[in-house]
C-alpha cells in the first residue's frame, strides 16, 4: 500500500519513502511498526502489542521499539506520532492513499527537482572540498575524543568486563600516548546517563550528535569486539561532525587490538608517542561494579545498590564504586548512608592522593545539603554546604579543573540566593558563566542562567528573570538538549507557582512533559511528574 503524507510518498510494500525527490529505504522492523500504526490510525497502540506483533519471534528490550519510533519521526516528522505515557503510541497525521494519477504527478515533480538539483550538486561538491581543506588545517592537538563503551559481541561468558574496561583502557591509552584531548570515562558516563535509556551501554547513531554537543568532543569512537581467543577483531566507527569512517583492527589479544586502534588515531590526529605506554589500572575490572553501573545508568537503583556493595567488598579501594553507591542511596532518599559513604571517600581519596575523587565527594555532599534539606536548622545546613563546596573549589583550582570550578561557582551562587544575599549570588553565578563560556559549545550555561533568573525573580525583577530564562531555553534548544529544555521549563513553572499562578505553572510543566514524552525518556518523564506531585525534581549524577 502506498500513501501520500504532505509531499512525502510512503511505499509500505517496497519499503521506501520518497522525500524531496530522494528515495530513503526503511528498516524492515521499522517499516512493520509504521504499517501497524497506520493500520490502527487514531488508536492508542500499546507498546506491548507492538512488541508482541513485530518482534513475536524474539525476546527484545523496549528500546528496539523506541528506536523504530525515532526513525519514523526523523524521516516523516516529529508530529506524526503522539506518545501516550505509560500507554503507547498513536498515529495522528493525515495521510492519503496514493492512486496511480497521484503517483504520476509526484514522479513528474520529482524529475523537476532532480533537474534543478544539478546546480546544487556542483555547489555541494565545492562545499565538501572546502570542508575537507578546513579539516586538514585543524589544529590536531586540540581535537577532543570520546570513546563509547565497547560493545561485547564475543561468543562466550569470559568477556563481560569488555564494555567499561575497554572504554577505560582506550581512554587512558590515547590520553597518555598522544597530544589529543580525551574525555575521561566519568564524563562520558554522565553524558550517557542523560541521553540514553537503552538496556545496554550502547548508543544509537541518533544519540551521537547530542552526546557530542554535551561533551564537546569532535570525534566520537564507537567499537565492537568480536572473534575468538587469539583471533580478535575490533570493529570501529569514527563519528566526526562532517562524516563517519569505519574500519577493523585484528590482533591476538584484546589489549593488542585496543593498542592498534589507539596508535591509528594518535598517529593520524595527535602525534603518537609510543614510549609513553600507559601503566593501566582499570576501575571497571570488577564485574559487580560493571553490572552495578549498568543498572545505575538505567535509574534502577534498587538493583544497583547490592551489586555496588559487592564490588566494594571485593575491592575496598575502588573509590568510584563507593561514589556510585552513595549516589544510588541519595536517589532513593537514604541521605544518611550517602553522606557517610562520601565522607569515607574523602578520607580514602586523600590517603592515595586521588584529587578527582575527593573533589567529587566534596561537591556531592554540598549539592545534597543544598537540594535535599534534612536539618531543622536550615541556616546551619547551608553554611555546612558552603564549606564543602569551598573545599571542592579549592581542590578544583589546585588541579586546574575548570569545569568543576564552574560547578562550584553555580552551587555557591545557589547558596547565596537561598540565604537572601542576592548581589553575591549574581556575582558568583556570572563567574560560573564566564568559565562555561570557555568550553566548546554553550550547553553548560543553562544551569547558571536558571539560577540568575531565580535571583532576579526574588528581587521582583520579572523582566530580567524572563530574559535569563529565554536565553537559557534558546541555548538548550539550539544544542538539542531535551534535559536542559525541561529544566528551564520547570524553572518557569516553579516561578509561576511561587507567584500563585497555578494555571501558567501547569502550562509550562505540560510543555516540559511534552519534551520528555517526545524523547521517550523515562527519567525525564519521572522528573516532570515529580514537579506535579510537589516533590524535588533533582537527582544525583
Amino acid at each position: 500500500m502506498r500513501y501520500l503524507l504532505n509531499d512525502i510518498e510512503i511505499d509500505l510494500k517496497l519499503g521506501y519513502v520518497i522525500k524531496l525527490g530522494v528515495k530513503h529505504s526503511v528498516r524492515a522492523k521499522t517499516l512493520q511498526v509504521l504499517a501497524y500504526l497506520i493500520e490502527h490510525d487514531q488508536e492508542v497502540v500499546t507498546k506491548q502489542s507492538l512488541l508482541d506483533t513485530i518482534w513475536y519471534d524474539v525476546v527484545v528490550q523496549e528500546q528496539v521499539l523506541v528506536q523504530s519510533i525515532k526513525e519514523i519521526r526523523d524521516l516523516l516528522g516529529a508530529e506524526v506520532i503522539k506518545t501516550h505515557p505509560r500507554q503507547g503510541y498513536r498515529w495522528v497525521a493525515d495521510i492519503t492513499p496514493l492512486t496511480r494519477l497521484n503517483s504520476l504527478l509526484l514522479f513528474k515533480q520529482s524529475k523537476v527537482v532532480k533537474n534543478l538539483s544539478w546546480v546544487s550538486v556542483v555547489f555541494s561538491i565545492i562545499f565538501i572540498c572546502i570542508l575537507a581543506w578546513r579539516y586538514q588545517l585543524l589544529d590536531k592537538a586540540n581535537l577532543s575524543v570520546a570513546f563509547l563503551p565497547v560493545e561485547n559481541a564475543m561468543p562466550d561468558n569470559q568477556h563481560q568486563w569488555v564494555p567499561l574496561q575497554g572504554m577505560d583502557y582506550l581512554t587512558q591509552a590515547l590520553s597518555k600516548q598522544s597530544s589529543l584531548t580525551v574525555i575521561d570515562s566519568d564524563h562520558l558516563l554522565y553524558g550517557f546517563e542523560r541521553l540514553s535509556q537503552s538496556s545496554t551501554l550502547m548508543l544509537s547513531e541518533g544519540e551521537i550528535v547530542p552526546l557530542r554537543q554535551k561533551l564537546g568532543a569532535e570525534l566520537i569512537v564507537q567499537t565492537r569486539l568480536t572473534g575468538f581467543p587469539q583471533d580478535f577483531q575490533l570493529h570501529y566507527t569514527l563519528f566526526f561532525p562532517h562524516g563517519v569512517e569505519r574500519g577493523v583492527e585484528l590482533a591476538s589479544s584484546v589489549t593488542g587490538a585496543y593498542d592498534k586502534l589507539v596508535e591509528r588515531i594518535a598517529t593520524r590526529y595527535g602525534e603518537f608517542q609510543p614510549n609513553r605506554r600507559v601503566n593501566y589500572h582499570s576501575d571497571f575490572s570488577n564485574e559487580a561494579f560493571v553490572t552495578g553501573i549498568e543498572h545505575y545508568l538505567k535509574q534502577d537503583y534498587a538493583s544497583a545498590i547490592p551489586l555496588l556493595m559487592t564490588a566494594l567488598n571485593l575491592e575496598p579501594e575502588l573509590l568510584a564504586a563507593r561514589r556510585y553507591l552513595a549516589a544510588s542511596y541519595a536517589n532513593t532518599d537514604e541521605l544518611g548512608s550517602a553522606f557517610s559513604l562520601l565522607q569515607q571517600n574523602i578520607i580514602e581519596a586523600e590517603k592515595v592522593s586521588d584529587n578527582r575523587e575527593a573533589l567529587r565527594a566534596y561537591l556531592m555532599i554540598g549539592y545534597l545539603k543544598i537540594n535535599w534539606p534534612v536539618s531543622s536548622d536550615r541556616k546551619q545546613e547551608l553554611l555546612s554546604a558552603e564549606q564543602y563546596i569551598n573545599q571542592a573549589q579549592q581542590l578544583a583550582r589546585k588541579v586546574v579543573d575548570k569545569l568543576f570550578i564552574a560547578y562550584s561557582y553555580e552551587e555557591l551562587g545557589k547558596i547565596k540566593r537561598l540565604q537572601g544575599r542576592y548581589s553575591e549570588a549574581s556575582r558568583l553565578l556570572n563567574l560560573a558563566l564566564e568559565y562555561h563560556q570557555e568550553f566548546h559549545g554553550s550547553y553548560g550555561q543553562t544551569a547558571a542562567l536558571i539560577e540568575l533568573a531565580k535571583v532576579a525573580a526574588e528581587q521582583k525583577e520579572e523582566d530580567e528573570s524572563q530574559r535569563y530564562l529565554a536565553h537559557a531555553l534558546n541555548i538548550a534548544e539550539t544544542n538539542d538538549a531535551p534535559a536542559n529544555q525541561i529544566w528551564v521549563l520547570l524553572a518557569k513553572a516553579e516561578l509561576a507557582r511561587r507567584q500563585h499562578n497555578e494555571l501558567l505553572a501547569k502550562r509550562w510543566a505540560r510543555q516540559a512533559m511534552e519534551v520528555a514524552e517526545h524523547n521517550d525518556n523515562p527519567h525525564l518523564i519521572t522528573r516532570v511528574n515529580a514537579w506535579f506531585e510537589h516533590k524535588p525534581v533533582y537527582t544525583v549524577n
